[in-house]
């Protein structure tokens, strides 16, 4: 799977291959159990060229959530198995989820 993203970001960056640090993938829980769980993410950009998004549960396993960039006004929410790439420096955020457990991978990848 990482293979294919890196491929993929690759091709939208009209480069002839991409990197990744050691740390990555990585993956984000977000969960809403007990109050006490990681629900959603601030405002931010990453410090890489693109960032690519897989989501790894299903839709009807959570409410709320997606990928918020401002500039668009608008909210990215992927079905099992869907990603997105977009640019690090694109300011976004994850919307918080309101019920359930979402799980996301992300890699912050460069042009090599």
């Amino acid at each position: 799977v990482v293979s294919y993203i890196k491929k993929a970001t690759a091709l939208v960056a009209g480069a002839k291959g991409v990197r990744m640090d050691r740390n990555q993938p990585h993956v984000l829980k977000y969960n809403c159990e007990n109050g006490r769980g990681h629900t959603g993410v601030e405002l931010h950009h990453d410090k890489c060229d693109f960032t690519a998004n897989l989501i790894l549960s299903r839709s009807d396993t959570y409410e709320g959530g997606g990928t918020y960039f401002p500039d668009a006004e608008a909210v990215v929410r992927l079905e099992f198995g869907e990603f997105l790439i977009h640019p690090g420096g694109l300011v976004h955020g994850g919307v918080n989820i309101t019920q359930g457990t979402r799980d996301l991978m992300v890699l912050f990848v460069d042009k090599a």
